[in-house]
């Protein structure tokens, strides 16, 4: 045998070799792959159940939400309605205020008049 033969047989026997490591190497990639894939399938069947508790756990948020923000409202009216009810006795009363001042300091004006009046009538009464 020549040496080109001898090439072209270790060349084929390498070349071999190197099909043989390929398919054995390719078959670990695939093999990885799929075990890649399982792992996604799972996590995607355990995210499932985690979404869905986090979208009714949302609902429920905005519902409580709502509901306080419906009662804040109901709140705010009372206490705008117990304002409106203060300020308008309030004014009742500042009505009444001045118009009793109004009624009685004349009153009070005259009957001090009238006492100034008796006291001056029974100092120049006494005088005489």
């Amino acid at each position: 045998m020549d040496i080109v033969q001898i090439l072209t047989v270790v060349l084929l026997v390498s070349a071999s070799a190197v099909c043989i490591a390929l398919i054995y190497y390719l078959n670990k990639i695939v093999k990885s792959v799929q075990s890649i894939n399982l792992d996604i399938t799972e996590l995607s069947a355990n995210l499932k159940p985690l979404l869905q508790s986090t979208t009714e756990l949302s609902d429920n948020l905005n519902k409580m939400t709502s509901s306080a923000t419906e009662q804040l409202n109901i709140s705010k009216s009372i206490v705008s309605d117990f304002r409106e009810s203060a300020d308008r006795i309030l004014n009742i009363e500042n009505r009444i205020r001045s118009g009793v001042e109004d009624a009685v300091m004349p009153l009070v004006k005259n009957l001090h008049a009238v006492g100034v009046g008796v006291e001056s009538f029974w100092r120049n009464f006494k005088n005489k």
